[in-house]
């Protein structure tokens, strides 16, 4: 098979695993949550209408269809000729397309923000109990997790230099990604600590599933950071022995794997059966 096939069928698989397959898990999520625990029972779970809800999921839905095309035309112009140069497939192809697939989850968090702030202006209960959630990061996440992270980079920074002759300079691409890798990591770990000691975003969610989601999400986070780093030193391996060829179909992988290890990861772990909704009933007390 020639590159130009391989790269065909990966970026197929981007297509329909990123903008139908996840968004299709969502969509069924969000309407399966309408559906069990509707306004009716569950008023505090919807500081605005229902209608609303399901012109955002609706919205949701359009987007990704719009986008899932969007994947095609680029399959038809690559294969055309057009998006293909001297060089072959621009290797940053996957990661544009991969931003836009984004936007629509990001337009959810946005709107899920936006709902959290709703709930907390909604909130009309005199005594809210303060629970005490744990506050130290290994708390969440094991040691052995935190310093397989810290001893990867490590393990990056030595494997870089010395694909690269062991060239200690500071425009050689070793420090450079060193560089870079050390700022996605003080990003991630900034992330951790807004998590763990920012403002508690839903009022009522009960303390064991706000640990549960803050866990999973930080093991996200700590997946991401490692995978970050082996991807890096390939890229590294392929850039210095002019095997660039090779970069767009890996790096639509490791999209792709990245996606897997964080959005199907939440998915997997935090089902809806195992979700407290009954701090959300009319009734209820819980914060």
């Amino acid at each position: 098979m020639t590159n130009l096939s391989i790269f065909t069928l990966v970026f197929m698989t981007q297509i329909f695993l990123l903008s139908v397959f996840y968004p299709g898990k969502l969509l069924q999520r969000m309407r399966t949550i309408q559906k069990k625990y509707p306004e009716s029972t569950h008023p505090k779970l919807y500081p605005k209408s229902t209608n609303y809800y399901q012109k955002m999921s609706s919205f949701y839905g359009i987007i990704n269809g719009l986008i899932f095309i969007l994947g095609w035309v680029i399959v038809y112009y690559v294969h055309e000729g057009s998006l293909v140069s001297e060089k072959g497939i621009n290797q940053m192809l996957p990661w544009v397309y991969f931003m836009i697939q984004m936007i629509p989850t990001w337009l959810l968090e946005i709107f899920g923000f936006r709902l959290s702030k709703l709930m907390k202006q909604e909130d009309t209960r005199k005594q809210k109990s303060a629970t005490l959630a744990p506050r130290r990061l290994t708390e969440y996440v094991s040691p052995q997790l935190l310093s397989a992270v810290i001893i990867t980079y490590f393990v990056f920074v030595v494997i870089a230099f010395y694909i690269e002759g062991c060239k200690f300079e500071l425009d050689g691409k070793a420090f450079q990604m060193s560089v870079i890798l050390l700022l996605c990591y003080a990003f991630f770990f900034g992330m951790m600590s807004w998590l763990i000691y920012g403002k508690k975003p839903d009022p009522y969610q009960s303390k064991t599933d706000r640990i549960k989601t803050i866990t999973l999400v930080i093991k996200t986070y700590c997946y991401t950071m490692m995978a970050c780093a082996f991807f890096m030193v390939f890229a590294l391996a392929v850039s210095i022995h002019g095997l660039k060829s090779m970069m767009p179909v890996a790096m639509s992988l490791f999209l792709q794997f990245i996606v897997v290890i964080s959005m199907g990861y939440m998915l997997h772990n935090n089902r809806l059966e195992d979700i407290n909704f009954d701090v959300y009933r009319a009734d209820s007390e819980t914060s």
